[in-house]
């Protein structure tokens, strides 16, 4: 993955960008798979004529994605069909296209995970005590938005938005080292194998995919993971030898009503 680039940050931006952006945000929150090519239109007609509106349309759908995982699939749907419709944009006298920085907004989130759980780890903040009410509101908000993330990056690769080049380089930094797993690291391993693993589970991967399952088989028996964990990490296991086939029926997208009723 590359480097983040520059992103579309409130106050930095004309009053009729911001404007916009409020409008895309008005729209992503009533998407739903129901009424999708209706509000693709809307979002269309609002006009995506520059990197800046770019920037912050894709960063609006990331936390839509995120904070609302049901709707994952159609997010990554609404991605493909942005990436189709645009062109290519120029900043600075370079190209700019919906892929490299929905690439780059991928890695970003996946650093900021990275470092939103270390911050929730620490007892103080600028020499100021944390509680350990505060520090559990924050391992859960990044265990969240992590989670969130991971799934949609499986949803975008699954609709060739993302290489399987990236799969690969996010579930080996996932795996990180055996003799000190991390437990929401797992817990994303787990998800993105799940929604992407049949996918990525072919003859030239076949190396790759067995040395992940060996490191996956050895930490489901790790006496230092909770038994959630490890339970996750068989049914990963299980999911596999079964040919990814699931056991039982996976619930689709909600409609809007049950998302904000089960909220």
């Amino acid at each position: 993955m590359h480097k983040a680039e520059k992103r579309y940050e409130i106050g930095k931006v004309s009053d009729e960008e911001d404007a916009k952006q409020r409008q895309v945000k008005g729209i992503l929150n009533k998407l739903t798979p129901q009424n999708f090519e209706k509000l693709f239109a809307q979002v269309q007609d609002l006009g995506i004529e520059t990197a800046a509106t770019l920037y912050g349309v894709i960063s609006q759908i990331f936390d839509k994605a995120i904070m609302e995982p049901t709707f994952c699939e159609t997010y990554a749907r609404f991605c493909v069909q942005l990436s189709v419709a645009l062109p290519e944009f120029t900043e600075d006298g370079e190209k700019v296209t919906f892929k490299r920085v929905l690439l780059n907004k991928c890695q970003e989130e996946f650093e900021r995970g990275k470092r939103e759980e270390e911050e929730a780890g620490k007892t103080e903040e600028d020499g100021i005590a944390i509680t350990p009410e505060e520090r559990e509101i924050k391992r859960v908000k990044a265990r969240r938005r992590m989670l969130g993330n991971i799934r949609f990056i499986g949803e975008l690769y699954k609709e060739s938005m993302l290489t399987e080049r990236i799969m690969h380089q996010c579930i080996t930094s996932l795996l990180g080292e055996y003799q000190s797993p991390d437990e929401e690291n797992i817990e994303a391993l787990c998800k993105l194998m799940t929604t992407i693993g049949s996918l990525i589970d072919h003859s030239k991967a076949k190396a790759h995919i067995d040395a992940y399952f060996e490191r996956i088989l050895d930490l489901s028996n790790n006496p230092k993971l909770p038994s959630r964990l490890r339970f996750g990490l068989k049914d990963v296991i299980d999911l596999r030898n079964n040919d990814w086939q699931q056991r039982r029926k996976v619930e689709g997208p909600k409609k809007i009503e049950e998302v904000h009723r089960d909220a």
